[in-house]
């Protein structure tokens, strides 16, 4: 029963998420850790290698309406690949030294700033109507250099917590660029595209017992990543033909809630301990 739940909410996740320029990892890694309680580490790998097929899926989503500025890509990609590197080394070192709690109270963190920026920036859209605008993006140098440093903490957060760093990566085209919302969000994949393999390799070759246990899964398993891509572009699709950004936001913002709370109650005992 367990595996089904899970399913369910791999997929609507994947469908939910793609059009809003996120892998999924946010719900990814407590679905994989909590639902059907697999190791943390393990946990975090399986994520990324979902995020990586929803970045694909919804990227082709995303291209095909032209919502995609390669140029902005290009330049925060090599920041964002050597983060996720330094990302999968501090998340073996944190697991073994310090345990699995390290990385849920790190999760906790980042958690809790996503929640506060995303409400934050709907109330903002809510006041200006800036959501409708087509703000063309600027790149001087001190953007640059912000955005730079933002694909670095992206791609840290990749590799250090199974997120993929599209939560990040989207954030900034807002904020730091002006994109509006499908533009963000499509430009965001270009990045994560790069980024997560890397991750991934990154995680393989640290910890090669993590290559076993992915091996071990039933071979109906591997799969699954296929059904994501196709549900990820499907989700992406429809939300750029039929739907506002504004409307699945809502539902997002539950889920990250949602996954939130679990992690506080596990952060808790840590305090309480």
């Amino acid at each position: 029963m367990e595996v089904f739940y899970a399913l369910a909410v791999i997929l609507l996740t994947a469908f939910m998420f793609a059009p809003l320029g996120l892998g999924g990892g946010i719900l990814f890694v407590p679905t994989l850790h909590y639902i059907l309680g697999w190791d943390l580490h393990l946990s975090i790998v399986g994520s990324l290698i979902l995020i990586w097929f929803v970045s694909i899926g919804s990227r082709r989503a995303h291209d095909e309406g032209g919502y995609t500025v390669a140029e902005i890509g290009r330049r925060g990609r090599l920041f964002a690949i050597g983060g996720a590197i330094l990302g999968a080394l501090a998340a073996d070192i944190l697991i073994t030294e310090g345990g699995d709690n390290t990385i849920k109270l790190l999760a906790t963190i980042l958690l809790s700033w996503v929640l506060y920026r995303s409400i934050s920036k709907l109330r903002e859209e809510k006041k200006t109507n800036v959501a409708d605008e087509d703000i063309e993006p600027q790149m001087e140098d001190k953007e640059l250099i912000r955005y730079k440093l933002g694909c670095l903490g992206g791609g840290t957060a990749s590799g250090l917590i199974g997120v993929g760093g599209g939560v990040i990566f989207t954030m900034m085209n807002r904020t730091i660029l002006g994109l509006k919302p499908h533009r963000a969000a499509g430009t965001s994949y270009l990045i994560v595209m790069r980024v997560v393999p890397v991750a991934i390799i990154s995680h393989l070759l640290i910890e090669p017992e993590l290559w076993s246990d992915l091996m071990a899964l039933d071979p109906l398993a591997l799969a699954i990543p296929i059904v994501v891509l196709l549900t990820s572009w499907g989700g992406a699709k429809t939300a750029i033909k039929m739907l506002p950004q504004r409307v699945l936001t809502y539902p997002y913002l539950v889920a990250v809630f949602v996954s939130l709370i679990r992690y506080l109650i596990d952060v808790k005992e840590i305090i309480g301990t």
